[in-house]
């Protein structure tokens, strides 16, 4: 939804709409009356519903005999960002949490868990003898 809102004007009458490749075929589905402000000036809105893409150029057209030439405000259809970027940058961030976790549960078991016990002959034959005595 497009919004083409003017205010601040006055004398009270204004020609405003929304035009498609500089043509005056674009319905409004939502115009406000022209609304006195409490400045004594004007203001008022007008929206259009429009389909995003494709080659088409919408702009705003304001005609008002406070202006020396009617106004033609081209909207400007903001570019389809990458969303490459976020992506592989959560997927990092995700990664590197896991690695971390698992890396300080590794740690941890290693840190407070059993040791593992050598067995030399000497201690084989020590055992031996102190079951034999």
């Amino acid at each position: 939804m497009l919004h083409c809102q003017v205010y601040g004007f006055h004398p009270r009458p204004v020609d405003v709409k929304w035009m498609k490749n500089g043509v005056d075929d674009v319905p409004t589905y939502e115009t406000t009356h022209v609304l006195p402000n409490p400045d004594g000036t004007y203001q008022i809105r007008v929206s259009a519903d429009v389909m995003p893409g494709g080659d088409d150029s919408y702009s705003c057209y304001v005609d008002h005999s406070s202006l020396g030439a009617p106004l033609n405000i081209v909207w400007e259809q903001e570019q389809p960002s990458s969303c490459v970027t976020p992506v592989v940058v959560a997927v990092a961030v995700v990664a590197l949490l896991v690695a971390a976790v698992v890396g300080f549960l590794l740690y941890r078991r290693n840190k407070s868990g059993y040791k593992t016990a050598l067995f030399t002959s000497e201690t084989s034959s020590e055992s031996n003898n102190a079951a034999r005595a």
